[in-house]
């Protein structure tokens, strides 16, 4: 499977901080400016070609320790679910963390690129699947690195 994942950017930015530890090709990895316009815009650049067959976008939460959150729906001006099966992913993460399942990416960056982003690939007819997981600031994760293992095995 060609994965794509992304992060925004900022130095002390947990997404970020884990897509430095995920070793993949860099040419599956992408980080996003931290706009609304620019990173959609790197995103459906990324994507066009329908080369991936799944991007995993991260994003930092306020979230209590060793808690990760997988966004099933974004929002904008429809609510657009995420066209992945992401059992499997959160099968993989609940042997290390608390995993939730939630309806809202929130009103910022998170959502804008999610939903930007299944729309992209909605009315493109590409065969990328898209899933957007919340991972907390780096002071409430144990452990990052053994995070960026887990989720180099989707790969």
């Amino acid at each position: 499977m060609n994965v794509l994942f992304t992060a925004f950017n900022g130095k002390n930015n947990s997404s970020k901080v884990l897509l430095d530890y995920i070793q993949i090709d860099s040419k599956n990895k992408l980080y996003l400016k931290n706009s609304f316009t620019t990173s959609v815009i790197q995103l459906t650049n990324k994507i066009k070609n329908n080369d991936y067959d799944l991007v995993i976008s991260f994003g930092q939460a306020p979230l209590e320790n060793n808690t990760i959150k997988i966004e099933t729906i974004s929002n904008g001006e429809e609510k657009i679910e995420t066209n992945y099966n992401y059992n499997d992913i959160k099968s993989l993460l609940e042997k290390k963390y608390n995993v939730i399942l939630s309806k809202n990416a929130g009103n910022y960056l998170c959502n804008n690129i999610y939903y930007n982003g299944l729309k992209y690939i909605r009315e493109n007819n590409l065969k990328s699947k898209m899933l957007f997981i919340h991972i907390p600031k780096i002071d409430n994760i144990n452990n990052i690195e053994l995070l960026s293992k887990i989720l180099e095995k989707i790969n």
